[in-house]
């Protein structure tokens, strides 16, 4: 089978740019996202919009289509639930009715598709999402899971690099600014790296794999511990973080409080190894030299 003809979609985002760069010069790529952007040979295209997806699609034909584009923010969607929805179900939705059934859909979920009271979680874990945004992740995958079709499930847990917006960076940039940063305690995860993601999607694409897997570091830690990692890699001044709760924060949407992955799956099935945290940081810390 020929999976050389990649779709990427939200290739703007922190996932899909990372993707995007990195495979471009292997298959042939097609990057997309909402609004375009001609200086990286983006095309602009709205995966709310059918007749857009469609016609794309067709003039494309893509084998594979890695789906990045999403609403992450999950305050904004537990207060815009229609758009929300728009853009994380009816968009996958519009990819699976736009193409053939030998299209393989890589979809990009979440771990917070489940309730965050267990102490790790399995691909057999039964999800249970605790705000809007889990739920619309959780019927994604539902759409996917009802197709004849090949299809995989890529659940990632709180995604890093040192480029985009993430916690990392937020961490990071806020420290370097001197600035005083409240960082919860009480919620745990696995964080993934997005070149460790690459490397997963690369064996799934290259080993032909299907089905739902989880992804995440070797180990877990809580944001707080995360920050002061952070800070100690820099060299920046631990003094600024405050240790809080999540429950002082008053958020809109509901967090699972630990979200820890298990990885034994996609580590076994691809012959793979996740990275620790301190691997990652250090990694990071390599390649930001001048920082």
């Amino acid at each position: 089978m020929d999976y050389k003809k990649i779709l990427i979609t939200g290739a703007e985002g922190q996932l899909g740019f990372y993707l995007y760069k990195k495979i471009d010069k292997t298959f042939d790529v097609l990057a997309t996202s909402r609004t375009g952007n001609k200086k990286e040979n983006i095309v602009k295209l709205d995966i709310t919009n059918y007749k857009d997806v469609k016609d794309l699609c067709q003039k494309f034909q893509p084998t594979i289509i890695i789906n990045c584009a999403a609403i992450t923010d999950v305050d904004f969607c537990e207060k815009n639930k229609k758009e929300a929805y728009r853009v994380n179900v009816d968009g996958i939705n519009n990819l699976i009715k736009s193409t053939n059934l030998t299209c393989k859909i890589i979809q990009i979920s979440s771990d917070y598709v489940f309730d965050g009271n267990e102490l790790n979680y399995t691909e057999e874990s039964m999800p249970d999402p605790q705000n809007y945004y889990g739920k619309t992740k959780l019927e994604s995958e539902n759409l996917l899971l009802g197709q004849r079709r090949p299809f995989v499930i890529l659940r990632p847990n709180t995604i890093f690099s040192f480029n985009k917006f993430n916690f990392l960076t937020w961490v990071y940039k806020s420290l370097k600014n001197k600035e005083q940063i409240r960082v919860v305690s009480d919620q745990v995860s696995n964080p993934s790296y997005i070149p460790s993601i690459f490397s997963a999607i690369i064996n799934i694409i290259l080993m032909n794999g299907t089905g739902i897997y989880n992804h995440g570091s070797s180990d877990s830690l809580s944001r707080y511990e995360f920050s002061l990692k952070i800070a100690h890699l820099f060299n920046l001044n631990k003094k600024l973080i405050s240790k809080i709760y999540t429950s002082d924060l008053n958020q809109v949407a509901q967090r699972p409080l630990k979200t820890v992955l298990d990885t034994y799956k996609i580590e076994n099935d691809f012959n793979i190894k996740m990275n620790y945290i301190d691997e990652c940081l250090k990694h990071i810390k390599m390649n930001n030299a001048n920082e």
